[in-house]
């Protein structure tokens, strides 16, 4: 027989219960009523910084809230991505994940601290980048397949940068090698900035650089671009031919960049993020802002970035391996 205080605390329980499930609920319906914050796992400046800043500017107005960038570099943006999949899934800190992050680094560190498809969650695309490559302006070489003959005539004798083990610009160069069978000695540097500086003073003889920071160089005179990594020649350089105009027959590969959140969020946060989103890129203002950049805005849904992730796991850990790059 039940007592009237041991009635009294179930019913007591049970409304507690419900409270709590109705503030969860309201919690996520009333998401966002603070500021949300970005991590951004490379320093200042770089093209991951200036794609996340544009991003959050754009995507806070659709949202109605404010996204604060946080930079956290360090150990080929490893650092930052594993700060974020180990933060709260509350919907409030979400990653700026990019193709070196999500999928390269899975295959190049043993102990990575985070496993992109079980610790992160896709919300959604942002864009992508062609990367160029680019030599000297006092540089003998003035195309791409020049650059692939002298290397056959002298074979390791040809160096390249990047901006460090594992960054696009390193497992783009050694796709290239793949599909050349060029022997080119890979410098790393702490950096896409030191390694533009060593190519312009020649201390290198060239480099695979993302397009919207190689741009402001060609322009100005400064470097010279061979080719191009997409299929289709960049609008901002039309003049500049791609890869497979000069030989490299079905190579195309972008940088590609898209927000991420820790796993566990709520599928409703999830889904307004994501939906927000699709929702900016589809903005002509937003094109044609990214375009001028040289970057290409997003125009898939969120289920199609998942998937796209998924495949780009796949491909750059067979890259990898086939090109026999240790794991660090």
């Amino acid at each position: 027989m039940q007592t009237r205080s041991s009635t009294y605390l179930k019913t007591l329980f049970k409304c507690s219960m419900i409270a709590l499930a109705l503030g969860v609920a309201s919690a996520a319906h009333a998401w966002p009523d603070r500021a949300l914050k970005m991590i951004v796992p490379f320093p200042a400046g770089g093209i991951n910084d200036i794609v996340a800043r544009l991003t959050a500017t754009y995507l806070g107005e659709e949202l109605g809230a404010t996204i604060v960038v946080e930079n956290r570099a360090g150990a080929g943006g490893t650092i930052g991505t594993m700060a974020a999949a180990s933060s709260p899934a509350d919907g409030y800190t979400i990653l700026l994940g990019a193709s070196s992050t999500v999928a390269v680094a899975p295959h190049l560190y043993k102990k990575l601290g985070y496993a992109p498809e079980k610790d992160l969650v896709a919300l959604g695309g942002i864009g992508s980048a062609a990367s160029l490559l680019v030599v000297g302006t006092n540089s003998k070489w003035n195309s791409l397949s020049e650059l692939v003959e002298a290397d056959k005539k002298a074979s390791g004798t040809i160096n390249y940068g990047s901006a460090g083990a594992g960054t696009s610009h390193h497992i783009k160069t050694e796709l290239l090698k793949l599909r050349t069978d060029a022997q080119w000695l890979h410098i790393p540097y702490r950096g896409g900035a030191p390694a533009m500086t060593d190519l312009m003073g020649g201390q290198i003889d060239f480099l695979l650089e993302p397009l919207p920071t190689a741009l402001p160089y060609v322009e100005s005179g400064r470097i010279k671009a061979l080719a191009v990594t997409t299929r289709q020649r960049a609008a901002v350089l039309p003049d500049v031919k791609t890869f497979d105009e000069e030989g490299i027959k079905g190579y195309d590969a972008t940088l590609w960049f898209g927000v991420f959140a820790p796993a566990g969020i709520d599928s409703d946060v999830a889904k307004k993020i994501g939906d927000a989103l699709q929702r900016v890129f589809a903005r002509d203002v937003v094109k044609q802002d990214f375009e001028k950049r040289g970057l290409d805005a997003y125009s898939g849904s969120p289920e199609q970035f998942q998937d796209f992730v998924k495949a780009e796991i796949k491909l750059w850990g067979d890259v990898i391996q086939k090109a026999g790059i240790p794991a660090q």
